[in-house]
């Protein structure tokens, strides 16, 4: 048996040194990473002949081909100091053929990516500010295609401007002279896993768990690194509440990564060994940004287990080139934003309350999101490629990626069945355990799978119960979960604190005419309208008053009721309708003005959830912390 070890060991040593041998270099100059132009220099092992390279497409966890080829600026492959000519595939831009000349075993090729400077919105070439950097590696990598991603080494480095400090969850290898640091060969598979942030100001602080994790924090300001205890307190209590749910850790150690930047924002993905997350410069500081955003951070961290530990088959792409097919998106996404939902409440970022207002507001967005009339759940998970980035116009009559908020509502009805059926014996807990644990058999799981995976836990007649639901064009929303969870959905004229602060903090991303943030309201649960606050009308739900008066996206209104239009007069005029008030907005739709009246007496109308005497108080449970902390 020692002997058998040797051999493995040296084994091991001869295929780790092969891979070193054959491994692509990635030399990465970030030194001028404020003025967002990030150098690449790739050594890459060649022989002579013809040679196909690509530049990522399909990026893990964006669900479509989002590689931001446009941004490369410059472009130049040399072999033997000598400089080596390329085509662009006709019919795949992201690909690029060569012909190596005789004589030559690797190639160079110099890629220019130019971080962009002054936009926003859910895209990774919005990478650097003055004093911060954000990493995504396929953003200025090349790679050769007729090798599966887990088969192809790379050797990465990066060059930072002098004084930042980095996080990554690649493994280093050293720290060399001109604020240069090599980290050791991995796969490209983890290449692409292990973002790097880099800033002036950065923390790091030790969050315990089975396996160490930790958050590391880059920030534009020192001050918005000034974290209090109980957000300190709140992500350790993550960590042990995740580790609780998930029968611990898969991984070997985890960097939570935090960019706290204006000028980076928007911005979050899941890796297995880290997360890369991204809030407003006083994401930390300003209470109602943390609120608004509670379930973002446990979500991407969900993602640890499920995703990519235990991945659903058609997102197992065996190269970046070849396209994903997210059919049980609904499982990857849906029961991730459940559990990020639970898990926001139970580490204590969200009290029940601010979970129940949560749930309120995505049952109330099912229910205005009328295109459930003609497309089932199951097809926005098909098509969700064309989605992540489709306007807020028309979004009620389109769908966009709800099926983040409705499959969430599934899985609470899912979890709820769970404990009705066992007598609160067992719950979605244990399905997490089994299906995500450490035993869980990991090759990509199918639609049967998780079935059988329920079933294991609870006998149900799942199979029916999900294709029911995935296929529905019903107009009413699956709202079962919160009434047997002991809760309804009712509407008042009453903000919720969610509502009100993500009103005042998040602003509406447009994609026309160009990338602006504008304050808005969202009228939806009342009058159909979502406005921006010069009256430009940013979504219209068929068949609600607004949309009934011929208000439609593009509009702008110009006055209410004769009166100029503001955002506060036009929620005052809204909940004056309650008391038999008119409604009349003046329209401009483009240069032509017009009067629409509407008809609609409700006064303003907001969700709520409001508990069911009749019923136990199941989300209590379900909100309840399961860790034990510090032997409480």
């Amino acid at each position: 048996m020692k002997l058998l070890y040797v051999i493995i060991i040296l084994a091991g040593a001869l295929q780790m040194a092969h891979a070193e041998k054959s491994a692509i270099r990635l030399e990465l100059d970030a030194s001028q990473a404020p003025t967002g132009v990030l150098h690449s220099h790739l050594t890459i092992p060649a022989s002579a002949g013809p040679l196909t390279l690509a530049y990522p497409k399909w990026i893990p966890g964006e669900h479509a081909p989002g590689g931001p080829l446009s941004q490369v600026v410059n472009l130049k492959f040399t072999a033997g100091g000598r400089p080596l000519a390329w085509k662009r595939d006709d019919l795949d831009i992201f690909v690029f053929h060569l012909e190596v000349p005789s004589g030559v075993n690797e190639i160079e090729a110099d890629l220019d990516f130019a971080c962009v400077v002054g936009a926003e919105g859910f895209r990774s070439d919005v990478c650097s500010s003055q004093n911060q950097l954000v990493v995504n590696w396929w953003d200025v990598a090349l790679y050769p295609t007729n090798l599966p991603n887990d088969d192809d080494p790379f050797t990465a480095s990066v060059r930072l401007p002098a004084g930042w400090k980095f996080s990554t969850a690649l493994p280093k290898d050293q720290e060399l002279a001109g604020n240069t640091v090599v980290y050791k060969t991995v796969s490209l598979k983890t290449l692409v896993d292990s973002p790097l942030i880099a800033a002036e100001h950065l923390r790091v602080i030790a969050l315990g768990g089975r396996q160490p994790a930790e958050l590391d924090i880059s920030s534009a300001t020192a001050e918005g690194l000034d974290l209090s205890a109980k957000q300190i307190d709140n992500f350790k209590r993550l960590v042990a509440e995740a580790e609780a749910l998930f029968d611990g850790p898969r991984y070997q150690h985890y960097n939570l990564l935090l960019s706290l930047g204006d000028d980076i924002d928007h911005y979050t993905l899941e890796h297995f060994e880290s997360s890369e997350n991204r809030l407003p410069g006083k994401g930390l500081l300003d209470a109602r940004i943390l609120l608004t955003t509670a379930s973002m951070i446990p979500h991407e961290y969900i993602h640890s287990w499920n995703g990519k530990y235990h991945t659903p088959s058609g997102l197992d792409i065996r190269t970046y080139q070849d396209p994903m097919k997210a059919s049980l998106i609904w499982v990857y996404e849906g029961l991730t934003d459940y559990l990020g939902n639970i898990l926001a409440a139970r580490s204590g970022f969200w009290t029940e309350e601010q979970l129940a207002q949560s749930l309120a507001i995505d049952a109330a967005q099912m229910t205005y999101h009328t295109g459930r009339t003609w497309r089932p759940l199951q097809d926005t998970t098909v098509g969700v490629q064309m989605l992540y980035n489709s306007p807020n116009a028309w979004s009620s009559a389109r769908r966009n990626a709800d099926f983040y908020p409705e499959s969430g509502l599934i899985w609470l009805e899912a979890d709820t069945i769970i404990r009705e059926q066992s007598h609160g014996q067992r719950t979605l807990d244990d399905f997490c355990r089994l299906f995500f644990g450490p035993d869980a058999n990991t090759r990509p799981y199918s639609f049967d799978d998780v079935m059988s995976g329920l079933n294991q836990i609870q006998p149900y007649g799942w199979k029916s119960f999900f294709r029911t639901r995935l296929d529905s064009t019903d107009p009413q929303p699956p709202l079962g979960g919160l009434e047997r969870s002991g809760w309804r959905l009712i509407y008042d004229d009453k903000k919720s604190e969610l509502i009100s602060d993500m009103e005042q903090i998040h602003k509406i991303d447009l994609l026309w005419p160009e990338w602006q943030r504008w304050s808005f309201s969202d009228l939806r649960y009342s009058i159909g309208l979502l406005l921006q606050d010069d009256g430009t009308v940013l979504d219209s739900a068929p068949g609600m008053a607004g949309y009934n008066a011929g208000i439609m996206p593009g509009m702008r209104l110009t006055a209410i009721n004769g009166a100029r239009f503001s955002i506060a007069a036009l929620e005052d005029a809204v909940r004056r309708t309650a008391n038999g008030k008119a409604l009349e907005f003046t329209v401009a739709n483009g240069a032509a003005t017009g009067i629409h009246k509407l008809d609609y007496r409700q006064g303003l109308k907001y969700p709520h959830l409001e508990r069911d005497a009749s019923r136990p108080d199941i989300l209590q449970k379900i909100a309840a912390p399961a860790a034990h902390i510090g032997g409480s």
